[in-house]
């Protein structure tokens, strides 16, 4: 996930300079090889112990929510396809990084779905002992919105007629995390405020709570930008919505509603950094592999240049 963000921002950053689309590319190289060898890993444990990872899936809800994980990491190498691969080699690469996509789309929709079918059929958790990795199954549904704004965006040679299906099945999936995640930022501020923070190990986690609103913030200004900038409600013309008259005031409620969001995570990301700054200071912060919420977050969100 954070190789996959970074090799994004490199690829899209305003102020490019020699050879740094060659370290963008070697880090989507790097990228692919971890998710492959990872993604083997993963399949050898379930093979070898499907009983033990049903029952840990099934029992524990930072289990259940790490399922995300995976599928971030894979949107962010569909990402890439699209920076990368079509930029340079063509159509071709547009029409795999298409059926990536959509097949993400099923992914993290499905994933998001069946956390919270989980959780309401299995006593796995309670409000003051909720984990803020519970977010990661909407961040994944978040990163395909802005995996579909990227690929509307940058793709060579990609039609209104294959990009508008895209923009507005993934506006619709945004909104569907954008609004769970708001629910479960309730739970997570009544379990500080009532509880306290978590123990030191899983305090860099606090960090993922600013993923949901920087994602959609992100997401919101990439697909419209689709529908404006590059003209696709205005090729597409159709209805009373999908046309050029209607993409400007698209892209102006977008930036609105991103400020909106963004105001709402700037709360999260001082709070948190706070305590993890705090913590550095006092030297209550001992090394966990929690360390990596420190980055994707906020990668993702200043991924939207």
């Amino acid at each position: 996930m954070d190789t996959g963000v970074l090799s994004i921002i490199m690829n899209l950053l305003p102020w490019q300079f020699r050879g740094l689309g060659i370290l963008a590319t070697i880090m989507f190289v790097f990228n692919l090889v971890l998710f492959t060898v990872f993604t083997l890993i993963s399949l050898l444990r379930l093979a070898k112990f499907p009983r033990h990872v049903k029952t840990q899936t099934l029992s524990h809800e930072e289990e259940l929510s790490y399922l995300g994980a995976p599928a971030i990491a894979y949107l962010t190498l569909v990402a890439q396809v699209t920076l990368t691969c079509s930029t340079a080699w063509g159509y071709n690469w547009t029409v795999f990084a298409y059926v990536l996509w959509w097949i993400g789309l099923v992914w993290t929709v499905t994933l998001c779905s069946f956390q919270v079918i989980v959780l309401a059929k299995r006593d796995i958790t309670v409000d003051r002992q909720l984990s803020p990795t519970i977010l990661l199954p909407l961040i994944s549904v978040m990163t395909l919105g802005t995996t579909g704004g990227l690929i509307a965006n940058y793709s060579v040679g990609l039609s209104a007629s294959m990009a508008v299906p895209i923009i507005v099945t993934g506006y619709m999936c945004i909104g569907y995390a954008f609004f769970l995640a708001l629910l479960y930022y309730a739970f997570i501020a009544h379990k500080l405020i009532a509880v306290g923070l978590p123990p030191p190990m899983k305090i860099p986690s606090l960090v993922i709570t600013v993923g949901p609103v920087g994602q959609f913030a992100t997401a919101i200004q990439t697909l419209s930008s689709a529908a404006s900038t590059r003209g696709m409600f205005g090729s597409y013309n159709q209805g009373t919505w999908l046309q050029s008259s209607a993409a400007s005031s698209v892209s102006a409620a977008a930036i609105l509603i991103a400020l909106l969001a963004l105001g709402f995570g700037f709360m999260w990301i001082t709070m948190s950094w706070y305590i993890v700054v705090e913590a550095l200071v006092k030297r209550q912060l001992p090394f966990s592999l929690a360390w990596w919420s420190l980055i994707f977050p906020m990668g993702e969100s200043f991924s939207r240049h």
